[in-house]
């Protein structure tokens, strides 16, 4: 066994995310369409001689104190192990914290793995996803397929045997969305518009266009009620561009999913021309 791994810690996306109600554990009842992308943070872990677990990540906002998730997976994973070795854990951030990406549940479950082997637990499948639980509702989705249905407060994962066609376009904007702030604004506004069926979604997922046409967030108008700039930019994109863009989780990334690479490259070229946003372009992630 190397003393070194490392390995993607991939963003996802909801293709659709569908609000049923509040439950009485002040949570919200949700089903989402998700997938994840072949573009996120990157993870290693590094054997030490310490005992101690420790954590360097290149992101000056983003702690590397037990307030971060890959501490909290690293201790738990130990704790349940009974490990006593050591492990020096190095983060790469890509993703933005706020975003609706999945940045630190991603990193979370790539840490389990990535431990999991470097500490030789043998642990399988199911037992890291138990394990996940613990640490957040959306850190099991990323030990299943890359494409899958979520139900629940996130953490009932339905896996799909599909995948999605084209090319991602990630609008990564300058603002950050409060999960709980953005919820909150939901209940007020308190709307349940019609939606598709998702069986017609997932039939779409190899035809872009269509595909877009039916993509919905149920949270994206209390998101712009939170953040008022996202409404300006998804607003002057759309007029600058014609085409729409539709938001991930609670927000503030937005997407659209093009047939090829060529278009997908022109649209971030041109949105990152007309507002002051990152773009990504990128790719469904595959299986492995």
């Amino acid at each position: 066994m190397s003393d070194t791994l490392r390995a993607l810690a991939p963003a996802k996306l909801n293709l659709t995310l569908r609000v049923l109600s509040r439950r009485p554990d002040g949570f919200h009842e949700l089903e989402s369409l998700v997938i994840r992308l072949a573009w996120g943070d990157e993870v290693s872990v590094r054997r030490t001689l310490s005992g101690q677990l420790t954590l360097d990540v290149d992101d000056p906002a983003t702690p590397a104190d037990d307030t971060n998730l890959v501490m909290r997976a690293g201790r738990l994973l130990a704790e349940h192990g009974g490990i006593t070795a050591g492990a020096h854990i190095i983060l790469r951030k890509r993703i933005p914290p706020g975003t609706g990406l999945g940045g630190a549940s991603s990193d979370a479950a790539t840490t389990l793995r990535l431990l999991n082997r470097l500490w030789e637990l043998g642990l399988d499948t199911d037992e890291l996803v138990r394990l996940a639980t613990r640490l957040g509702s959306d850190v099991p989705l990323f030990f299943h397929r890359p494409a899958c249905i979520l139900r629940g407060r996130g953490e009932q994962v339905e896996d799909l045997d599909v995948r999605l066609a084209g090319h991602v376009v990630l609008v990564l904007p300058p603002v950050a969305c409060s999960t709980p702030a953005v919820y909150a604004e939901w209940d007020c506004l308190n709307a349940h518009p019609h939606r598709p069926d998702l069986r017609a979604v997932i039939a779409a997922l190899g035809c872009p266009a269509e595909l877009m046409a039916m993509s919905f967030n149920d949270l994206e108008p209390a998101a712009c009620r939170v953040a008022p700039l996202l409404a300006e930019l998804t607003s002057r994109i759309r007029e600058a561009t014609g085409l729409a863009v539709r938001m991930t989780g609670s927000g503030a990334a937005f997407f659209r999913v093009f047939s090829t690479h060529a278009a997908a490259t022109r649209f971030a070229q041109r949105v990152a021309e007309i507002v002051p946003v990152r773009t990504v372009v990128t790719a469904p992630a595959h299986d492995g």
